[in-house]
């Protein structure tokens, strides 16, 4: 111990100084989370809600038959790097219909998608 009551040359630490240092990371901390709380929960409030709707000019099929007449109306599910538009149609069917369908379950398929590649049936 040297003269001055240091260990090895080392000052003790200063415990108001020690304090201090873990208020401020504690204040850090949640303000970090108080923000990343409100920009979660704005975020839906400033979403845009409009959805891009197309409607077909020409009569349209697909590979398998189906038709979609003039003036079908599909909305723009996703822009696709690869150059084409994913687009979304919904089929309503009443229920005694249903019947007439094969039910799968698929795991996991929030966002399943089964493409189906329609051209012009000129």
């Amino acid at each position: 111990m040297l003269g001055n009551g240091w260990i090895g040359g080392i000052a003790p630490p200063n415990k108001l100084l020690v304090a201090k240092e873990s208020m401020k990371s504690l204040l850090t901390l949640f303000v970090g989370i108080v923000i990343g709380a409100i920009t979660v929960f704005a975020y839906p409030h400033f979403q845009e809600d409009s959805s891009e709707v197309w409607v077909s000019n020409k009569n349209l099929s697909t590979q398998s038959g189906i038709n979609f007449p003039v003036g079908t109306k599909f909305v723009v599910s996703e822009y696709m790097p690869e150059g084409f538009v994913a687009l979304s149609l919904t089929v309503n069917v009443e229920g005694q219909e249903l019947s007439s369908f094969q039910k799968t379950i698929v795991n996991n398929s929030k966002n399943l998608r089964i493409p189906v590649w329609a051209q012009n049936s000129n």
